[in-house]
């Protein structure tokens, strides 16, 4: 299991670096479930003689960088370019330097040395296999801002079970209850036969008609398997494509391949709930904890989008997001709704004004959440688990939602609306991990006070 303190700790520092997000009013307003949190405490001069390099550091930029002690052994953890690089690479004294290696196949393999450069320190790639830091790429500039895992003077062991991992399990088969109630169960019913079809390596699936065969091959495929897309295709004669209730499809690759890709896929779709989720959640833990999720180690993909409106023919899908961390709002959106059905949640996507975010349900209300949002205003809670009328406040009007695809504009469905407002002390303010499943409570960043101290939203979230 990996060190998953570690992993604590980057997204701890990521909140406690003022610089990482945009800030809100120094005075919060007041909130009758917040309470004050006082940021840590500095380390004892002793303590740091001791550990000279152990701390955390930011340089006033995206990169924040936590370096622990734990017996002779250093850990590094950092997060570059808003990406989390490193989760626990190793590391030991080299000189007036600390040398890293990351190791395990998830992470790119680097050799990075930390050393003060005069008032402040830097970050340097001395070998990378990656090529989005390349060998001799330096991050200067940092500072030290806390010393979280400090404790009287001395780092606190590593615990692993601070943030249990849970148990999630790959179905091939998802499709959630807003594609029912939009789509029909005929259709959900025929896009679960073509899914046993490719399980099974036929080239035909149960469809009762064209107009069927037609809304499933093209619309099932990127919201209830993203990788099938890559894998199969429409039949030879697609005017011609069912026949005495039989649907025909052909493949890219060969049948045997197309099963081994969907395991490789549903092998990452497993690693990242795992990762983000615990077993036990409730529905809304784990639309919090995905949301938290996206803000930490996904971004927003600004090339593509300027592309998109200059080139046809690019690959805007979800698949490209999983495979590379970044994506457009259709991708983003499309990712985050497909792991909650993944996960057990109601979800879909909505779309309005030229842009596509999720929609759940829970405890039978639904929800607007935008991820693509919270990525891009780093961890903001604005856009999570709105009603209509805080979706409309950003500037999507209700009269333009269009729910799962462009199907339901021309097909009998329910009359969606969102009108809990029971979350509407979170729009206040900024998610991290900090999630208590035994007491239903999360701790969520307002803000800093006149005094530079940390504000904090205890939010009982209990019956969801």
């Amino acid at each position: 299991m990996k060190k998953l303190w570690t992993v604590l700790l980057a997204a701890a520092l990521l909140i406690a670096c003022t610089d990482k997000q945009p800030q809100p009013a120094a005075e919060p307003t007041p909130q009758a479930d917040a309470v004050a949190t006082a940021v840590p405490a500095q380390p004892t001069p002793e303590a740091e003689q001791r550990y000279a390099f152990a701390g955390c550091y930011e340089n006033g930029g995206f990169d924040t960088v936590i370096i622990s002690k734990i017996g002779d052994e250093y850990l590094l953890a950092a997060s570059l370019y808003r990406l989390v690089v490193i989760e626990h690479a190793p590391g030991a004294v080299d000189g007036d330097r600390l040398v890293f290696r990351t190791e395990g196949e998830d992470q790119p393999k680097m050799t990075l040395s930390f050393y003060r450069d005069g008032d402040t320190y830097t970050l340097r790639a001395e070998q990378s296999e990656w090529d989005v830091i390349e060998t001799g790429t330096a991050f200067e500039g940092f500072v030290r801002t806390a010393d979280e895992a400090m404790t009287d003077g001395a780092y606190a062991e590593p615990v692993e079970t601070l943030k249990p991992q849970g148990h999630y399990v790959f179905q091939p088969k998802v499709c959630s209850v807003y594609m029912e109630e939009v789509f029909g169960s005929e259709m959900c019913n025929a896009w679960f036969s073509l899914v046993d079809a490719v399980l099974a390596g036929a080239d035909t699936f149960a469809c009762p008609d064209q107009h069927t065969y037609d809304w499933v091959m093209g619309q099932f495929p990127e919201r209830c398997l993203p990788i099938l897309p890559d894998l199969i295709d429409y039949a030879y004669d697609r005017e011609h494509s069912v026949k005495d209730g039989v649907g025909q499809f052909t493949y890219i690759v060969s049948p045997e391949q197309a099963r081994v890709r969907i395991a490789e896929f549903g092998e990452q779709i497993e690693g990242i709930l795992n990762d983000a989720l615990a077993d036990g959640y409730s529905d809304f833990e784990k639309c919090y904890a995905l949301y938290a999720y996206f803000t930490t180690h996904y971004e927003y993909d600004y090339e593509t989008y300027d592309r998109m409106y200059r080139e046809s023919g690019l690959d805007i899908s979800s698949r490209r997001f999983f495979r590379t961390g970044m994506g457009v709002c259709q991708e983003i959106s499309f990712a985050y709704s497909y792991l909650l059905m993944q996960a057990g949640v109601e979800a879909t996507t909505m779309s309005g004004n030229a842009h596509q975010w999720s929609y759940v349900r829970i405890n039978g209300k639904n929800y607007h959440i935008d991820p693509t949002f919270g990525i891009c205003e780093h961890g903001s809670l604005a856009y999570f688990l709105m009603t209509d009328e805080q979706r409309e406040a950003s500037g999507f009007p209700r009269k333009n939602f269009v729910i799962a695809s462009n199907y339901s504009q021309d097909h009998p469905h329910p009359d969606y609306v969102a009108d809990d407002d029971h979350f509407r002390p979170l729009w206040d303010a900024y998610c991290d991990e900090t999630l208590s499943h035994e007491t239903h409570t999360a701790v969520c960043p307002i803000g800093e006070d006149e005094n530079g101290e940390w504000q904090y939203l205890e939010f009982d979230y209990a019956g969801y």
